[in-house]
């Protein structure tokens, strides 16, 4: 399958809908975590809220238009700005990326008014791209007119630093203030998880408002659960597992689950333990097409989240494109209803049930839109084989999920 331009513009559109984060009082599944104190605080002061189920997904990583909406949240003075600019939004956006109707708008006016984010050298500003560690210690020493400390990279064991980089002076002033958590290491270029922002923010925005030099509270507790090659250590040394983006889970009973972070298995179509890869760039047809390199793509809800998952993957490629994955969906039409797909995901395994199958004309989108009725997964591909003429959909509903162990 090649996925036209066309699914790319929209299918994106629905993706940062502002339903992806609400507010919730507490975090399950951040009680025990190195990062609770963060979200607790943070929760409290109304800069951050948490999913429809209550949870926080402390290990799960964040966007930067997610991101934006924290660091805006940090100061009286740009929640203020930023109502302002919603109010009069001007119709013309800053970047080629940023839709005015989106709810991620404002905040990036407004942190552009600030000088808190410039966008890309392309014009661009790339909403959906995961926040990698220097990335996320840049915006939040910006929020607070921090330009960091020059000079030579500041070593901590706690992040890595290099010298003469755009990022080394904002690394340095985070070393300086004790923002990093003593606990584990922050690798550069590598996406920071939700936890691990929270945690920056929250000594951040803690410090400013005792007007103090430096952090200086209390580090988490060794016997915390403590992120590490996907494994934690409870008090008492019980092990346990933690899912984590690239990172694995311990594997259930049922031989259908994956130590992958997100996976598809379907037994009765021959295709095991299967990536599903979320794009970084859902914006454009090239940011979709990208995972197909190395599995099946990812859009709209999650599983577990009980909106639509859509999972889509090739059923043809080009004659010299002998890539595994490039008629990976080729034979999703012989599911049948009552056969199951089996989904990993986020340390859990979701079981779907198909219910029925059809093939539409490409420009026929009315099945992705969310019409309410709950969680449903539909299989997604150009048809007929080498063809892009239509597009075949399997539906499933959840039937089961099973906790990882």
């Amino acid at each position: 399958m090649r996925l036209s331009s066309t699914l790319g513009v929209l299918l994106t559109m629905a993706l940062l809908l502002p339903s992806a984060l609400v507010r919730a009082a507490t975090f399950a599944d951040a009680s025990g975590t190195p990062y609770q104190t963060a979200f607790e605080y943070l929760s409290r002061a109304q800069i951050i809220s948490g999913y429809s189920d209550g949870s926080g997904k402390p290990y799960a990583t964040l966007n930067r238009a997610e991101a934006l909406k924290v660091v805006m949240g940090m100061r009286s003075e740009d929640r203020a700005l930023t109502e302002r600019v919603r109010i009069a939004l001007p119709p013309l956006p800053l970047f080629s990326d940023v839709d005015q109707r989106s709810w991620y708008a404002a905040y990036v006016e407004a942190a552009f008014e600030r000088q808190i984010v410039t966008g890309y050298p392309d014009g661009s500003f790339k909403p959906a791209r995961a926040v990698t560690v220097e990335e996320a210690i840049a915006l939040l020493l910006r929020t607070y007119g921090d330009k960091g400390i020059g000079g030579a990279a500041t070593l901590s064991p706690y992040i890595e630093n290099r010298d003469g980089l755009w990022f080394t002076p904002y690394v340095n002033g985070a070393i300086g203030k004790n923002l990093v958590m003593h606990q584990g290491k922050l690798t550069l270029g590598t996406p920071i998880t939700r936890g691990q922002f929270f945690d920056i923010a929250y000594r951040l925005h803690s410090m400013s408002a005792q007007k103090q030099a430096a952090f200086t509270g209390a580090e988490p507790q060794a016997g915390a659960m403590v992120r590490s090659t996907g494994l934690v250590q409870r008090p008492g040394g019980a092990t346990i597992s933690v899912p984590q983006p690239g990172g694995t889970v311990a594997r259930a009973t049922s031989p259908y689950a994956s130590q992958k972070y997100f996976a598809i298995t379907m037994p009765d179509v021959g295709i095991t333990d299967l990536a599903v890869i979320h794009p970084t760039d859902p914006f454009s047809s090239q940011g979709v097409m990208a995972p197909l390199q190395n599995g099946v793509g990812h859009l709209f809800s999650f599983p577990g989240g009980g909106g639509k998952v859509m999972i889509y993957g090739h059923s043809s490629g080009y004659p010299w494109d002998r890539s595994q994955f490039t008629k990976i969906f080729r034979k999703i039409n012989e599911l049948d209803p009552g056969d199951r797909v089996y989904v990993t995901y986020d340390g859990k395994m979701y079981v779907y049930e198909v219910t029925y199958e059809e093939s539409v004309a490409a420009s026929d989108t009315s099945r992705l839109t969310d019409d309410g009725r709950g969680e449903e997964l539909i299989l997604y591909t150009c048809w007929p084989p080498d063809s892009i003429s239509q597009r075949y959909y399997v539906h499933a509903v959840p039937v089961e999920t099973v906790a990882l162990r």
